[in-house]
């Protein structure tokens, strides 16, 4: 009896531990199904399932054969806009989007105001971290036009936004120039 017993004990024994393998992966599996609870005023990111909320949508390809890609970093003091004008305009660039990243020692920002037909000044007189810029470069009336967002960030972690009027690089600032224009409009600068 004491064998048999040792036995059904060891049947039972794995039988719990089978058990609770099984629970444990049903839990775990369930975990992966349902989100976490969140406090108010917050969500989980994840794909956007709406659809038909951007009516006014506009899509156009660009041609990817001509793409060329730069690497423009600017030095102590450096102005930002007139050195991604030059560099265009140097480089036969009529069509690009940029991005970059560094740090500013000013800068002027703005927000634009459609009713005034401008853009209304931010100045920025302090040192700051350039976050992000973002933007394109394009041809208008025949001159190139760099057009530029920025949101620079403090020392306190606040942060300001808008359209980059100028900046002066401090230490440095890289931006990525990606071409979008074709190969012939490259070398006639069209």
């Amino acid at each position: 009896m004491t064998r048999s017993f040792r036995i059904l004990s060891l049947c039972f024994a794995a039988s719990i531990a089978a058990l609770a393998i099984s629970a444990a992966a049903s839990i775990a599996a369930r975990a992966a199904q349902q989100p976490p609870a969140l406090p108010p005023g917050y969500v989980l990111p994840g794909p956007v399932t709406a659809r038909g909320l951007a009516p006014r949508m506009r899509v156009q390809q660009l041609p990817a054969a001509g793409s060329r890609t730069f690497e423009v970093t600017f030095g102590m003091g450096d102005e930002i806009m007139s050195g991604l004008s030059e560099f265009a305009e140097r480089n036969h660039v009529s069509s690009a989007y940029i991005s970059g990243i560094g740090g500013l020692s000013t800068a002027t920002l703005g927000w634009g105001d459609p009713q005034k037909g401008g853009v209304k000044t931010i100045p920025v007189d302090q040192k700051c971290e350039l976050a992000s810029l973002l933007g394109s470069i394009s041809m208008q009336r025949g001159q190139v036009f760099v057009h530029a967002h920025a949101v620079v960030s403090f020392s306190d972690g606040s942060t300001k936004g808008g359209h980059l009027v100028d900046a002066h690089a401090s230490p440095f600032v890289e931006v990525f120039v990606v071409t979008t224009d074709s190969p012939a409009a490259a070398s006639t600068g069209k």
